[in-house]
């Protein structure tokens, strides 16, 4: 049995990623389709009924320059691997700071680490994460 463990999206949190969606949806010239909060991405890209993407959104409340790398679980990285093997399409990390937007390729390999957060008084936020370097990012 799986331990209870808290989530912390809330409202402002969503209407965040929905804003950074849209945005992305008209920059990329497809729909952004959200998933429910229990799968492994945040939304898929799509073109008609077709899925060209799945994409994980994080919105950051520094500037893109603050860290030298921005890091996501080890165990996202290894469900965009599968998700890759088994279908073949482009699995992306989206992330907006506060003065930039740019996205990572989640098919790469990338150096892991043990890091997460320490201000919510959560163990379980500190785990294996990749360390994805700022420079892998494509701005938008």
């Amino acid at each position: 049995m799986t331990p209870y463990r808290p989530t912390y999206e809330n409202k402002e949190h969503l209407a965040k990623e929905q804003e950074l969606a849209e945005f992305v949806a008209s920059k990329w010239q497809c729909a952004m389709r959200k998933q429910d909060k229990f799968n492994q991405f945040d939304y898929v890209a799509m073109r008609g009924s077709k899925v060209t993407a799945f994409v994980e959104l994080r919105c950051r409340s520094n500037p893109i320059n603050k860290y030298p790398t921005c890091f996501i679980t080890s165990s996202k990285l290894a469900h965009a691997h599968a998700m890759h093997g088994a279908t073949g399409l482009p699995i992306l990390f989206l992330v907006s700071w506060v003065d930039a937007i740019g996205f990572a390729d989640l098919t790469k390999k990338y150096p892991i680490t043990v890091g997460g957060r320490t201000d919510r008084g959560d163990k379980a936020d500190v785990e294996a994460v990749a360390e994805i370097p700022i420079k892998d990012f494509k701005l938008l």
